[in-house]
């Protein structure tokens, strides 16, 4: 015989996975960050007993938290920017949210979200890479929009140019930061940036000027040694590493630069 069932003895099980989708990409992308969150922080949570206290690293997941975080407040930023600078918002409110950005020194904060970014360029996945320096490029020039005089967010947006490749238009952006405020890593950066695109007379011409101000400067006679090895002078880019690494202890990667080079000597 059948058991039968009143209507008290039914559970309604709703649906935990229905999803809501945006048309909007970007809206989208803030959902998901705010479910990844959500989701990380209940797995982790779960997981985190006395047993495995020990094993967990609190400084790296609140590292990675932050970052979350950092992501979803810059995506949200970005939606309302694009609101206030669409066509059909009035030109006066427009200036007036430009002109309270200035007063609050938002440059300021756009080039601390640059840095951040630039910080985390780790991704193995090209896409990433390539958006997250879009996104850099982006956040300089919002910069640079609210306080023309921003020396760090031109050099910042130097930086996410020679990520791109784009060299000459990194140097370009390294000579506005220059033309605000004389800085020798930005001179450096200039000259990295000359022997990234195979100039080498003029990174070395660069690197020679800042060794005529410092010339205990590492960084410059790293880079000279380097420039030497690209341009396969390598009894030069010998001597250049010697005198780097008797300042300061040269990392892995330019030692075996230096192992290659005395090799071909």
């Amino acid at each position: 015989m059948k058991k039968s069932y009143d209507e008290e003895d039914i559970e309604v099980n709703k649906r935990r996975t229905d999803k809501v989708f945006f048309e909007s990409t970007l809206l989208q992308q803030i959902s998901d960050g705010i479910d990844f969150l959500r989701d990380e922080s209940k797995e982790i949570l779960a997981e985190l007993d006395i047993s495995i206290l020990e094993d967990v690293d609190l400084r790296e997941f609140g590292e990675s938290t932050l970052d979350q975080i950092s992501d979803i407040a810059d995506d949200l930023s970005q939606f309302k920017s694009e609101i206030i600078d669409s066509d059909d918002f009035p030109e006066i409110i427009k200036e007036y949210s430009n002109d309270a950005k200035k007063a609050l020194n938002r440059d300021e904060d756009y080039v601390r979200r640059a840095q951040r970014r630039l910080d985390r360029q780790d991704s193995g996945e090209l896409v990433v890479f390539y958006k997250r320096n879009a996104r850099i490029l982006e956040l300089c020039d919002k910069a640079i929009k609210v306080n023309p005089s921003n020396a760090e967010a031109y050099y910042l947006k130097g930086r996410a140019l020679v990520n791109l490749d784009k060299y000459p238009q990194a140097i370009e952006e390294y000579i506005n930061s220059l033309a605000i405020e004389d800085n020798t890593k930005v001179w450096i950066a200039i000259a990295n940036a000359n022997t990234l695109n195979g100039d080498y007379d003029d990174a070395i011409s660069v690197y020679d000027s800042v060794l005529e101000k410092d010339e205990n400067s590492f960084d410059a006679i790293k880079g000279k040694a380097l420039t030497y090895y690209a341009s396969e002078d390598y009894k030069k880019a010998d001597e250049e590493f010697k005198k780097a690494d008797a300042l300061y202890s040269l990392d892995i990667a330019s030692k075996e630069i230096w192992d290659e080079c005395l090799e071909k000597i």
